[in-house]
């Protein structure tokens, strides 16, 4: 029995450490699953085989077997919206996303990318800066993200006082970047429910309504 006793505990933490790895990204995937559900019952979704989101930046930039599930398809407030799962493989593991497509009724002048998190940790993953780090002024924003932006002053437009609370009271916080009318959000694991998903568009949007202006602003002109 003395002998017993340490090989099973041996083997049991032989599984678990070959096993957790891969309940991770199941579950989310199960989760993201469940929100695909729950926007096509109860908001009006409906599933889609679309096109892709654009993979040149996180948290597409990196691993292999790439794919995407749970596609799904609607609106918020009249702007076209487009949900999926995404995972890949990196270093035998499987890692998951949620990711929020969503189409801008005018574009941004500049490209602005938020990131609450590095989309990979590992130093075997080297993350692309798109653009020079643009300080918020606000420090606990700051502390929590990062912004990047070729144009400092439209960041700081979006990131105002107004912006930076639009942008907390997001459910969960998510990275997003916007690129002419593209806005992408990402967040690894996904949401939590798709009130949570909902809850975080309907926020950076708000956030972003200093950069639709300006450009509504220009066209006037």
């Amino acid at each position: 029995m003395g002998v017993v006793v340490p090989i099973v505990f041996f083997c049991a933490l032989v599984a678990l450490v070959l096993t957790a790895p891969r309940i991770g990204p199941v579950l989310d995937r199960r989760r993201t699953g469940a929100i695909a559900a729950e926007l096509t019952a109860r908001h009006g979704f409906r599933p889609s085989s679309g096109d892709a989101p654009d993979l040149a930046g996180p948290p597409f930039h990196y691993g292999t077997g790439q794919r995407f599930t749970d596609e799904v398809t609607g609106s918020l407030a009249g702007l076209p919206l487009g949900s999926v799962g995404y995972r890949c493989r990196e270093n035998g593991s499987a890692h998951f996303y949620g990711v929020l497509l969503a189409r801008l009724p005018a574009p941004v002048e500049s490209p602005i990318e938020v990131r609450h998190e590095p989309a990979f940790h590992s130093t075997r993953v080297t993350e692309p800066l798109p653009a020079p780090r643009v300080p918020s002024g606000a420090p606990f924003f700051d502390v929590r993200y990062e912004v990047y932006a070729n144009d400092a002053q439209l960041a700081r437009a979006v990131l105002s006082a107004a912006g930076v609370e639009h942008l907390l009271t997001a459910p969960q916080p998510c990275s997003w970047r916007v690129e002419g009318t593209q806005l992408l959000l990402w967040r690894s694991g996904g949401w939590s429910s798709a009130t949570a998903l909902l809850g975080s568009v309907r926020a950076v949007t708000a956030a972003l309504r200093p950069a639709l202006e300006r450009h509504d602003a220009g066209v006037r002109e």
